[in-house]
């Protein structure tokens, strides 16, 4: 029998803690009353330092770790080969996956989804603190750290089953359907984790049903250009609220680009159906310093600007060059892209190759596995050929596949470059380049 509820156990070990939306979990659970011990890999994550903050130690996977736990929580990330997920089984403690945690405390309380293949951290991040910055007892976790707060979430108090809960969603093996939101946002449809949704048409059928669990009561903001989403949520039974390009409004934010105008659009909405005055809305936003590796500014060196992306889709990377290119049109722009999984890379190869034409320079690393992919998964993939694509499309591009000696590489390059901006994209581990670059 599957377990009944976390808040039956006082103490829990989470499996993969140093995961962004984990370790946003832990933060809510410990400010609710319960007492965590996480493991997960030896590899550096930003949420090291979440931890180290909220008094977590992280031990490396060991059988032993879940003694004397009263439950365990696993990432998505890991299953049955997992030594600790393996214990757990064989002794029959309560066994919980991050998703079924997550939506026990999202369906106990005001669940509002934030959904999309792209620009669902930031919407949710700025919905969140929106609500923050209104005073509500607002909970939420972000898929990356929100630069207001330091941390991936808001811990607010779960007592109150009255309480705005806000979630990014995730459609990956089709997790979202895990929750039973009152108001949701899906920014956009298109086409990604090719490893599990074996189509397209397989994809949009996953927002088709998380659309469906959007009740009569609720509210449903869309991205009004996207034609798939558009038509899909015509299905819809809750109020729709469309946003487009056409009447989207202008609010003064922090950091450039008009795929983040339109991400705060699609919150600004949102919060007016939660109950927040316009203008104490369009000051938060004003106020919100976005979040971490979303065209963070990570430092400068020698009048050289470096930022860092979390961009891993081709329309992601298109999106976040423009916005550089727009900032700073007299500045050579200069991309270092990390493909992130095998599956992606093949299924969008060519679109990759071409995503780069408002860099003036591109470096290729070479592919981040995923944890589910192995040596076999690699085959056919050659990064030289998508420099290659790149170069016919008129950037000058090149393969320096081992990470760790890109910055040295630049640095030679960039010696006496005072006008470029380089940035780091990528759901890996590029960002450490970043940081070695201005270190």
């Amino acid at each position: 029998m599957p377990p009944k509820s976390i808040w039956q156990y006082k103490k829990a070990h989470m499996v993969g803690i140093k995961g962004v939306g984990m370790t946003a979990l832990a933060e809510i659970l410990l400010k609710n009353g319960v007492v965590l011990t996480g493991s997960d890999v030896k590899d550096e994550f930003m949420t090291d330092a979440v931890l180290l903050g909220l008094g977590v130690a992280v031990a490396d996977f060991d059988a032993r770790n879940i003694n004397g736990t009263g439950a365990v929580i696993r990432s998505n990330a890991y299953g049955p080969d997992n030594s600790e997920v393996k214990a757990a089984h064989d002794r029959g403690l309560p066994l919980f996956s991050y998703p079924e945690v997550v939506a026990e405390l999202f369906n106990a309380h005001y669940g509002v989804a934030v959904a999309g293949s792209h620009g669902k951290t930031t919407t949710t991040a700025m919905l969140a603190h929106i609500l923050k910055f209104a005073g509500k007892n607002v909970t939420a976790i972000v898929g990356s750290k929100a630069l207001n707060w330091g941390t991936s979430a808001l811990a607010g108090d779960l007592s109150d089953a009255r309480a705005p809960f806000v979630l990014e969603a995730d459609e990956y093996k089709e997790a979202f359907l895990n929750y039973h939101p009152h108001g949701a946002i899906i920014a956009n449809i298109d086409y990604d984790h090719p490893d599990y949704f074996k189509s397209s048409q397989e994809y949009e059928n996953a927002f088709a049903k998380f659309i469906a669990l959007v009740p009569a009561g609720g509210f449903l903001v869309i991205n009004g250009d996207d034609d798939v989403l558009y038509k899909i949520a015509s299905h819809a039974v809750c109020k729709v609220i469309a946003v487009s390009v056409k009447t989207a409004e202008s609010f003064p934010l922090q950091f450039p680009g008009a795929h983040y105008l339109f991400d705060a659009n699609l919150a600004y909405q949102a919060a007016l159906q939660l109950g927040v005055d316009g203008s104490v809305a369009r000051a938060a936003l004003a106020d919100f310093k976005g979040t971490a590796r979303r065209m963070e500014l990570v430092g400068q060196r020698n009048g050289m600007l470096v930022f860092d992306d979390y961009a891993h889709h081709p329309t992601e990377i298109r999106a976040t060059l423009a916005a550089l290119k727009g900032k700073y049109p007299a500045k050579k722009i200069i991309a270092i892209f990390q493909p992130h999984t095998y599956s992606r890379t093949k299924a969008l190869f060519d679109d990759f190759g071409n995503a780069f034409s408002d860099a003036d320079r591109v470096v290729f690393a070479d592919v981040y596995p995923s944890a589910r992919e192995t040596k076999e998964h690699a085959a056919g993939v050659d990064i030289e050929k998508m420099a290659l694509i790149a170069r016919e499309g008129g950037t000058d591009a090149v393969c320096v596949k081992n990470k760790d000696d890109i910055p040295d590489y630049l640095k030679k390059i960039l010696a006496d470059e005072k006008n470029a901006v380089v940035v780091t994209l990528g759901a890996g581990d590029v960002w450490q380049v970043a940081r070695e670059l201005i270190r």
